[in-house]
Order: structure tokens, then C-alpha cells, then sequence
């Protein structure tokens, strides 16, 4: 149950988040772009091809990280400051996911990297 859901996992947020932020980053401004999103693309426009892939795989990393932090919360593995008291329990499908989520999401981004490699 746990590596369904976090390929569904990865496949929404990590590959759709890139999807969309190479979307907002390849498009031109309008009158309608808020300021930060100008400034953003103001910079990353100054980047040559090279350095824009490597700004994606930034973001990549920072989505997966993010997930990864998230899970660990969920499975009890790190904490909230000042909320000790706070306990998470996920169940998908109703089946408890026995604190594995960081864990078996890493392990699918690793079994990704290795199949790209």
C-alpha cells in the first residue's frame, strides 16, 4: 500500500510540481504576474541552459526533501518543535502505515536516481 502511494506521491508533486515550475518559469510575464514571480523569472532568465537545468534539479531536491521531512513527522521520526504531545498515526485505506512513509518514498527517489543512472 505504502509504495503505490508514494509513487502517486511522486508522480503529483515531485514530477508535476517540476512540470508546472518549468511552465511558470518558460512563460512570458503579463500584466497579471505578481512582482515575485517577475523577479524570479528576471533571474532565472539570466542563467544559461546549464545552470537553468541545475535550478530544476535545485527545486527537485526541495520538493523531495520537503515530502521526505513531512513523512518523517507523520512516522514519528522527527518532531515539532514544542509539540511533543502531538502524535501522527497514518493509515491509507485504512491500513497503518507502520511509520514507513519517509522511508519507502526515499528509497523509491534512490531506486529513480539508480535506474537513471
Amino acid at each position: 500500500m505504502n509504495e503505490e502511494f508514494v509513487q502517486g506521491v511522486y508522480s503529483a508533486i515531485v514530477e508535476g510540481g517540476v512540470t508546472l515550475y518549468k511552465e511558470i518559469f518558460n512563460e512570458p510575464d503579463s500584466d497579471h504576474t505578481i512582482a515575485y514571480w517577475k523577479n524570479a523569472r528576471s533571474l532565472f532568465l539570466e542563467f544559461d541552459e546549464a545552470q537553468q537545468d541545475i535550478f530544476f534539479s535545485i527545486l527537485k531536491q526541495v520538493i523531495i526533501d520537503t515530502i521526505a521531512n513531512i513523512f518523517a513527522v507523520f512516522d514519528g521520526i522527527r518532531g515539532l518543535e514544542g509539540s511533543d504531545e502531538w502524535l501522527a498515526k497514518v493509515y491509507l485505506n485504512g491500513i497503518d502505515t507502520n511509520e514507513d512513509l519517509s522511508d519507502d518514498f526515499l528509497r523509491y527517489v534512490e531506486m529513480l536516481e539508480l535506474g537513471d543512472s
